[in-house]
């Protein structure tokens, strides 16, 4: 495979996306300058000046990084390609999605939907990347903090597909198991007062958790549980899935359309349709560790195997040769 000096713009934030995808293209054997618009000066011009100055075969990007017309500017100089990370079409993204020679999503279900505004719209699942979630050792105190039948890491914000986790996570307490959730803080507003005085609040871990410190939840934690935001769209799976799978977590989900072509479901994750369903599972999984343990275990070996950055960033360059070919 050819090696390739890509341009790469991103926020970079300690254990998340950025890191993981320079890291992987990295050691695919790519070259890879980068640029956070965050944190540079005037990142219009540090760009064109590295565009200048090297011979970039494309740049990679996610978001809404800098402006639509800057991002057109730059297609003077190289290609575009676009890795949108999430499974929802706000208003500001059609006219990104214009812009790229590639424009690859991280939900199958909105290829179709996408490609109302650019033909090259492509599938590119998100993926785990090891070496950021290395476990140096597990404390007493470590196993007293995270040690829990039911985990739960995410956002409980007020947004529309947040919602009905509060719902299910207040199920599981009131079925009597113990719950230790792990994200942003809830939304202080009038309306959440009673979620954060009550056994939702109090089932808070007071911090959003990365790296080492998720792999210690999942690997203390019995039953790590999950609901993807959009899971009627086709493989919307968050990279949540991958990070806890990967980490030797029991990951039990909300059934998303298309999941069971990822990991399969009753032998490397589980999956539920109902509030009922969930608790059912819960129960019967509790009481059977070797089980649990079986399905952990075959879930972290496949994605060891096949849902790594490493591999999934050879996925995106055979996505990038194909049309650039």
């Amino acid at each position: 495979m050819r090696q390739y000096k890509i341009l790469f713009i991103a926020a970079f934030r300690p254990c998340e996306d950025a890191e993981f995808y320079k890291t992987g293209l990295e050691n695919a054997g790519h070259s890879v300058l980068s640029v956070d618009p965050e944190k540079a000066g005037n990142p219009k011009e540090k760009i064109e000046e590295i565009l200048r100055n090297n011979d970039i075969d494309f740049i990679l990007y996610t978001k809404d990084e800098l402006p639509v017309e800057v991002m057109q500017g730059f297609k003077r100089h190289t290609r575009l390609v676009q890795w949108y990370p999430d499974s929802t079409i706000p208003d500001w993204l059609p006219p990104y999605v214009r812009v790229p020679d590639i424009f690859i999503t991280m939900s199958e279900g909105l290829v179709e939907e996408l490609k109302k505004y650019n033909p090259k719209v492509f599938f590119l699942s998100q993926a785990f990347a090891p070496s950021f979630f290395q476990i140096n050792e597990i404390s007493d105190r470590d196993i007293k903090t995270y040690s829990t039948d039911v985990t739960f890491v995410g956002t409980l914000g007020s947004k529309p597909w947040y919602l009905p986790r509060r719902t299910y996570l207040q199920t599981v307490i009131k079925n009597g198991f113990q719950l230790k959730w792990w994200g942003p803080r809830l939304p202080r507003k009038l309306s959440t007062l009673p979620l954060i005085c009550g056994a939702l609040g109090r089932a808070y871990g007071g911090r959003f958790v990365r790296g080492e410190e998720h792999a210690k939840i999942c690997r203390l934690s019995k039953i790590y549980l999950a609901f993807d935001a959009m899971p009627h769209i086709r493989k919307s799976m968050s990279e949540r899935l991958y990070i806890a799978v990967g980490c030797g977590a029991f990951y039990m989900c909300r059934h998303v359309e298309g999941i069971e072509e990822v990991l399969e479901p009753g032998k490397e994750i589980v999956t539920f349709q109902s509030k009922n369903e969930m608790i059912d599972m819960i129960q019967y999984y509790l009481k059977h560790d070797e089980q649990r343990i079986e399905i952990a275990r075959a879930g972290q070996h496949r994605v060891l195997k096949e849902h790594t950055y490493e591999v999934r960033l050879k996925q995106l360059v055979q996505i990038i040769e194909s049309v650039f070919s």
